[in-house]
């Protein structure tokens, strides 16, 4: 019979959607105001590691996120509305300096998606990197397979 209910996942199964994913929605706060960025991310268990590309001297995402105090990672893979899973990952961002964003770069580069810039052109343009470090996560799947998982 075929499932008929989301399943929770463990760690695992987590921790292994978060590494096959490369896109998602990063959900800032500053007061009460609320800020959601389509992000791409580098993932390792325990942290993700994102590019900001920043054009001129101000930054919504970077004010927002200097200014969030618990962020959220919400990653999505749907299938169909019976093959679908999904995970939120909760934790404290900061910015990387150059010595961290040299050694935590490499996460971009194994499995986050990265856009065209070229038509960007002559604008002037900034990478930023930050890392979330993962406090807690949880994550619902479902299948449309006939054996119960």
């Amino acid at each position: 019979m075929a499932q008929k209910t989301a399943k929770q996942m463990d760690a695992l199964e987590i921790d292994e959607f978060l590494e096959s994913q490369q896109t998602g929605v990063l959900a800032l706060a500053n007061d009460g105001d609320a800020y959601a960025v389509p992000i791409s991310f580098g993932y390792e268990r325990g942290r993700a590691v994102f590019a900001y590309w920043q054009f001129g001297d101000e930054s919504e995402k970077i004010a927002y996120s200097d200014a969030t105090e618990r962020a959220c990672l919400a990653v999505y893979d749907i299938e169909s509305q019976f093959d679908w899973r999904s995970a939120l990952a909760f934790g404290t961002l900061h910015e990387l300096t150059q010595k961290e964003w040299s050694e935590l770069g490499e996460l971009m580069d194994n499995n986050a998606w990265s856009p065209d810039l070229s038509v960007v052109g002559g604008r002037r343009l900034t990478v930023v990197g930050y890392e979330m470090q993962i406090e807690e996560a949880t994550g619902l799947r479902r299948t449309s397979g006939t054996d119960g998982t």
